[in-house]
């Protein structure tokens, strides 16, 4: 077939194509128009989907009579006039190609005035063909018209879904450019009925309310930017909202993205924002964000994609570090992080919410209990109170006396020394489970409150092992009587007050009743019982103190008496050496020998007695299997979390009430304690109105 030069109406046809893919796609371009013309409000009118009618009418800048004709010619724009300016982008259009798209693909009628016209003109183009331009009594601003799209080429129409189906495409784009533009006012209509709307007060908030409702709204928490470069034009300034762990969705389209205000989509900047969730949020459920990104038009390349929807960063790495860390810090920020709510519990009427408010005390003939936002004093005779041994002359709790090896003492006040109480005794063991209940069995962990006198390190004969099946009738490994040896000065490192959040957590005080299937601690607090999970708790306290010595490059690094050698695959073991420095960050020591074989000498602390040769080299081959974009910082995180699951105590493990205090105490102490590396919440809460509804006291 020989070559030939393509008619110009079949050429604008194919062209338009990349432009022009559904209903949804005019309606960006229109409003893309408007909002680079300097609109405040926009309007959209569409009918039978966008197919037979799409209007969008703005109040913007207008075009001059003269100049109706070039914006409907391909190439014509008042955006770009050089190769340089596209170095320096911040409208949202340049090609000029739109207008000519949509009419070589529908009827177009333009109608424009500008602010200093008396009058307005107006131009149309029918199957390709533009009209004269002729005057028109029209307001300030640009109204166009498309009518009959994919008219002129109809084998694109059953490609479209049903009519609903586009309308909530065009609906979902107008709400992303909404919320990117708070100050500009949106109205949509659908068949001469208004589906959407924003006030145009300038607040995302109010746009927020519009888009997703007042109740996921109020779960979102300002991202507020990074003030650590605020001098540096390389690194972006992040602001917008993201939503609470508590607030989620089942897939990642609730996730937006605006660079300089124009709305993209990248995979790299949902990572950042799914990795600041790490450990807060469960697999499979999706935070809701809105994220503006401002950053130097000439760190960008808006011009490789025809929707102009996709972008490259010059410096992808800066962007993604700024994104995961704004929201990751807006989120530990937040005091109200958890929502202890029961996930059964119907909510309450709103007449009786006004009559028994969470944050106020509940009439009652009894004591009241203290609510969570203020600090109440307890009686000397409290049992929210734990006790140390200055107060109460007997032993500290099991856990302060064998996981002292992982305190960090941080001075703080000491209360007013209350009343001595007797610890209540949990129940007599049997002599088949005497091994299983052993205090030896406990793992290390992170301690917060010690007496001052108890500040040492025990040797390695006194540290208990992590996790070790339970032998049958062996008798229990007596706690040594002698008080240990104390070091010439205090072991005093302030690197853990760095656990502690900025601005306080609203931890309940708690106090505890029991533990249910040996696997959760039951607990009474200010609002009605309290569920924890023992294990994810765990796992929350000693992440938290593994990463606290991480960022302070001092990991506690348990030396091997004989070095592990394991055998690995030639890509596992690549992937064992590019992760290597990040390994012996985090407390190993690896030597590769004889190209194959991996010698382990020294293991994180609280894995010293919990591996042995097989399941250290499947903890080594999953930690290295980790991918997060090169981001040295999320994969460490990451393999401290791992190890930090399979150091963690399990279910059906017997916990004394000295035992089980001390870990609330600790759990408390976190910056996250409401959640375990995986995202599980630690806490489940049944309130009293809760309890109240599902006994009919109501």
């Amino acid at each position: 077939m020989p070559i030939r030069q393509l008619a110009p109406d079949v050429a604008a046809k194919i062209a338009a194509g990349e432009v022009v893919e559904r209903p949804a796609s005019v309606v960006k371009e229109l409003i893309e128009n408007s909002i680079d013309a300097g609109s405040t409000q926009i309007r959209v009118d569409l009918m039978h989907g966008g197919l037979q009618l799409i209007r969008v009418t703005d109040n913007g800048c207008g075009i001059t009579a003269d100049e109706l004709p070039l914006a409907l010619s391909r190439h014509a724009t008042s955006k770009v006039a050089s190769i340089d300016d596209l170095e320096n982008i911040r409208s949202l259009g340049f090609r000029g190609e739109a207008l000519a798209s949509i009419a070589a693909v529908a009827d177009v009628s333009l109608q424009s005035r500008p602010r200093d016209a008396e009058h307005g003109a107006q131009i149309q183009a029918q199957n390709g063909r533009i009209s004269e331009v002729t005057p028109a009594a029209v307001a300030v601003g640009t109204t166009i018209t498309v009518r009959n799209l994919f008219s002129a080429v109809p084998a694109r129409l059953k490609f479209l879904k049903s009519r609903n189906t586009e309308v909530s495409h065009c609906l979902h784009l107008l709400e992303q450019y909404a919320l990117a533009y708070p100050e500009i006012r949106f109205m949509v209509f659908s068949e001469n009925r208004q589906v959407f709307a924003t006030p145009g007060d300038g607040k995302l908030f109010s746009v927020l309310v519009e888009v997703y409702g007042l109740q996921i709204a109020q779960q979102m928490v300002p991202v507020d930017g990074d003030d650590e470069h605020d001098d540096d034009t390389d690194y972006p300034l992040v602001q917008g909202y993201t939503s609470r762990p508590s607030c989620y969705k089942s897939t990642r389209q609730h996730i937006s993205f605006f660079v300089n205000r124009r709305w993209v989509m990248s995979r790299v900047l949902t990572a950042a924002v799914e990795n600041a969730y790490h450990s807060l949020l469960l697999a499979g459920r999706h935070p809701l964000a809105v994220i503006n990104i401002q950053i130097d038009p000439a760190l960008l390349d808006v011009n490789v994609h025809p929707a102009k929807t996709e972008i490259r960063f010059l410096k992808e790495r800066r962007v993604y570090a700024s994104i995961l860390r704004a929201v990751r810090k807006a989120l530990l920020a937040d005091p109200q992080l958890p929502q202890w709510q029961p996930k059964s519990a119907p909510e309450p009427p709103k007449a009786r919410e006004k009559e028994l408010p969470v944050e106020e005390e509940e009439p009652t003939t009894e004591q009241p209990l203290p609510t969570q936002k203020e600090e109440t004093t307890f009686p000397a005779d409290s049992p929210w109170i734990t006790f140390t041994e200055e107060e109460t002359g007997t032993k500290p709790p099991l856990l302060s006396r064998l996981w002292q090896g992982h305190v960090r003492v941080t001075p703080q006040e000491k209360p007013v020394k209350p009343t001595p109480v007797e610890e209540p005794k949990p129940p007599e063991p049997t002599a088949s489970r005497t091994a299983a209940h052993a205090p030896s069995r406990m793992p290390p962990t992170l301690g917060i409150t010690l007496p001052e006198e108890i500040t040492s390190v025990p040797s390695q004969e006194e540290l208990p092992p992590v996790v070790s099946p339970p032998p049958v009738e062996v008798a229990p490994v007596p706690v040594p009587a002698e008080p240990i040896a104390q070091p010439a000065e205090p072991v005093v490192r302030p690197v853990e007050t760095a656990l502690v959040p900025e601005r306080p957590v609203h931890f309940p005080k708690l106090r505890v009743i029991g533990q249910l299937a040996q696997s959760y601690i039951v607990t009474e607090g200010p609002d009605g019982m309290y569920l924890i999970d023992q294990h994810a708790a765990h796992e929350r306290i000693l992440l938290e103190r593994m990463v606290a010595n991480w960022k302070a490059r001092t990991p506690l690094s348990q030396l091997l008496l004989t070095p592990i050698e394991i055998t690995l695959a030639p890509t596992e073991l690549e992937a064992l050496e590019e992760h290597r420095a990040q390994l012996e960050h985090i407390g190993f020591a690896l030597a590769i020998e004889d190209g194959k074989t991996v010698s382990i000498s020294a293991v994180p602390d609280v894995l010293v007695k919990r591996l042995n040769k097989a399941s250290l080299q499947e903890l080594l081959v999953e930690l290295t299997a980790e991918e997060n974009l090169g981001h040295t910082e999320t994969w460490e995180e990451q393999a401290l979390a791992n190890v930090a699951c399979k150091a963690a105590i399990k279910q059906n493990y017997f916990l004394t009430v000295a035992e089980m205090r001390e870990m609330i105490e600790q759990l408390q102490q976190t910056k996250a304690p409401f959640s375990c590396c995986h995202g599980r919440p630690t806490m489940i809460n049944f309130g009293l109105s809760a309890l109240a509804h599902e006994f009919e006291r109501r």
